[in-house]
């Protein structure tokens, strides 16, 4: 029950701060171009200090030995998304790029903007452990599969080593190295980081409630996969995954986090991917939007069932 009501908190809050950029671009205090600095901002900056000094506070070698399940925990996560998105793709005989997008939407999940805190709060000796371990298994899977989906038949677009390239994987390597070597950082220098890391969550929040006001997402409520993809991933396959994780790993903590990574919304770099170089951005960015929406209620009724 105590986890329960600290991610019913921690939504609250989400929703806070989501309806406070939404206000801001309403009212004209920021712009359009005013929030792709932000995302700039959250992606390059403030998340991967985030997770560089989450990590950085008090993990040992020891711990990365202990959770290592956690590893390939995510790997079954993303066989399960994969399959079953593949498979309700084509039972609803989407067309086949729309489909694609639809798969991408649903298999990669935010980790980065909600799913860190969350974590965070849900275990905060073994979180950071966790995030670094599973992320390594997400930047895979969005830089490979999700930049697959997310690409035209034909576009001519293939995987490059140079999009593991990014400040993220970066932050989270250095830490592991310094980890695995014993270096600690001075406090200042580490309560600084986590200072500044904290903040990453409130403007990322905020730029997600921004596009609600500058992005035409009304006509993702018009699309039944919308509502199809809600339900089977942020309400059914967290716990049909809990119950899967718990017959494999017998460490609670663990299993119940990573069932509530397996029902986070989108990822809004789904979004950046599919409008770069895909006639289907709008559709992408719209159903996201509204699944982040939707995830303030899905996470809550998720919790209520594992915790």
């Amino acid at each position: 029950m105590d986890s329960f009501l600290i991610i019913s908190e921690q939504l609250i809050s989400f929703f806070l701060m989501m309806l406070a950029g939404y206000l801001a671009a309403r009212i004209g205090i920021v712009s359009k171009e005013v929030l792709d600095g932000l995302a700039s901002l959250v992606v390059n900056l403030l998340l991967p200090v985030m997770i560089f000094a989450n990590m950085m506070s008090g993990t040992s070698r020891e711990q990365f030995v202990s959770d290592f399940p956690v590893f390939l925990l995510t790997l079954l996560m993303y066989l399960l998304l994969i399959l079953v998105f593949a498979l309700f793709a084509r039972l609803m005989r989407l067309p086949k790029e729309r489909g694609q997008i639809f798969q991408a939407v649903f298999i990669c999940g935010n980790v980065g903007f909600i799913g860190t805190p969350l974590i965070l709060r849900l275990s905060p000796e073994h979180g950071a452990v966790y995030l670094a371990l599973m992320n390594v298994v997400d930047q895979a899977a969005l830089w490979t599969y999700g930049l697959y989906l997310t690409t035209p038949t034909g576009g001519g677009r293939s995987f490059s080593v140079k999009n593991f390239v990014n400040p993220g994987l970066a932050s989270i390597l250095l830490a592991v190295l310094l980890i695995v070597l014993g270096i600690r950082l001075p406090d200042s220098i580490e309560n600084g980081l986590l200072t500044l890391g904290n903040s990453a969550t409130s403007v990322s929040l905020i730029y997600i409630g921004g596009l609600l006001y500058f992005s035409n997402w009304k006509g993702a409520l018009r699309q039944k996969e919308l509502y199809v993809g809600i339900m089977m991933k942020m309400l059914l396959l967290p716990v049909v995954y809990y119950a899967l994780a718990s017959l494999l790993v017998r460490n609670r903590d663990m299993v119940q986090v990573m069932s509530v990574v397996t029902g986070l919304p989108p990822a809004t770099s789904i979004a950046m991917l599919a409008q770069a170089h895909h006639k289907e951005g709008e559709y992408a960015l719209g159903m996201i939007l509204v699944a982040t929406v939707a995830s303030l209620l899905t996470l809550s009724l998720t919790a209520f069932f594992i915790f």
